[in-house]
């Protein structure tokens, strides 16, 4: 049994009644553009870390692509998270509610959060002596999160007299700081990488010194060199004749010397990225939005089979997009086992989606006999 054994999305998004059965070690998502192939690991996210209020304002804000974290326009962008829907039997339930259940080893069956929109009066020590007389006294607008977890499998047919094991409410306020601390309660180590994400450096040195600690930081350079052979170790050192904390990343190369990670492609950026985020998540879910970018063709092959072997060695399941028919390919060849594989063709069909489920057994026979287009 692993983590996730299946997965519905019931609701969320533009998501409705999207039925992932029997996954596996390595799950990959095609299908055309707006089909919803990264929608589904935004809810996988929020669902394997659903306590963790900085991880729902980090997702909701992940496609702005915008360079700072802005509470306020993260606040507004996770009401766009919640779909409203008229088919729902309690009229409660209609509005603003995400709704999302699993089977396997994930202590949390079934989650329903519900999101309304809220005003509250704000009072400062400069208005609170005006507030008997003001007519208008500061409003501000916010949202009241609250989220359902379920231990034990229920029926989705009928929300209203399902009993939830613990509740959470979350009150975020426009214009205002509030906690964003973790609160304790289920949470499947999960990541997420994008297609830009490894771009930045936010928390890269905590993950290269997890790595280190795990004794992985080897296997990461073996991955590196599928892309360039000349490097041979990575380090955090301070920056020569800097007078501040200037840390950084530097690559160990045998033609450059040691040169700032910033300075190599985003392919090898990008592969370092993969694997510090894996090493991070051992026995729980990585994500990947477009499986293939930045890596050069003739290093998808290699690079997967890297990928592959440690996602089974650390207990780490995989799920990942693509565009392309080369990684689906490469992914196949990568494989250890066609039982570890299973690939999901998500095809838009008012008025939900349509998934076609392919096993490693299946797909090999439709590319490598049948030479089949799977992606659409």
């Amino acid at each position: 049994m692993k983590n996730l054994d299946s997965l519905t999305i019931h609701q969320f998004r533009g998501l409705r009644d999207v039925e992932l059965k029997d996954l596996g070690q390595i799950n990959l998502f095609v299908g055309i553009n707006n089909s919803g192939k990264t929608t589904v690991l935004e809810a996988l996210s929020i669902y394997c870390r659903p306590r963790d209020i900085r991880n729902w304002l980090s997702i909701a804000l992940q496609r702005e692509k915008k360079p700072k974290f802005d509470l306020i326009q993260s606040i507004d962008a996770v009401l766009w998270m919640f779909p409203y829907s008229s088919t729902l039997e309690n009229e409660e339930l209609q509005k603003h509610t995400i709704v999302i259940s699993s089977s396997g080893l994930f202590s949390v069956k079934k989650m329903i959060a519900t999101c309304k929109e809220i005003e509250v009066i704000s009072l400062n020590e400069r208005n609170e002596q005006e507030f008997e007389n003001d007519d208008n006294p500061l409003i501000k607008q916010g949202i009241d999160l609250k989220i359902e977890l379920f231990d034990i499998p229920t029926d989705s047919s009928d929300l209203s007299h399902q009993k939830s094991s613990s509740i959470s409410n979350f009150k975020l306020v426009r214009a205002e700081h509030f906690n964003l601390s973790r609160k304790d309660g289920p949470n499947l180590k999960t990541s997420l990488v994008t297609p830009s994400s490894h771009r930045s450096e936010i928390g890269q040195f905590q993950l290269l010194s997890e790595a280190t600690f795990q004794n992985f930081k080897f296997d990461v350079v073996k991955l590196l060199q599928q892309m360039d052979n000349n490097i041979s170790d990575i380090v955090i050192l301070l920056s020569p004749g800097s007078r501040s904390s200037g840390f950084n990343i530097y690559i160990q190369h045998q033609k450059m010397g040691l040169a700032p990670v910033s300075t190599f492609g985003d392919g090898v950026r990008r592969l370092l990225h993969i694997a510090l985020k894996l090493a991070s998540v051992k026995g729980g879910i990585l994500l990947i939005d477009e499986l293939e970018v930045t890596i050069h063709t003739e290093a998808l092959i290699n690079s997967f089979k890297w990928l592959v072997k440690w996602c089974i060695q650390m207990d780490v399941q995989l799920f990942a997009t693509t565009h392309s028919l080369q990684a689906v390919d490469a992914l196949l060849a990568s494989a250890e086992s066609d039982s570890d594989l299973v690939l999901y063709r998500l095809e838009p069909n008012e008025p939900q989606i349509r998934v076609v489920r392919h096993d490693g057994h299946r797909l090999r026979r439709l590319r490598e006999e049948l030479g089949q287009e799977v992606r659409w």
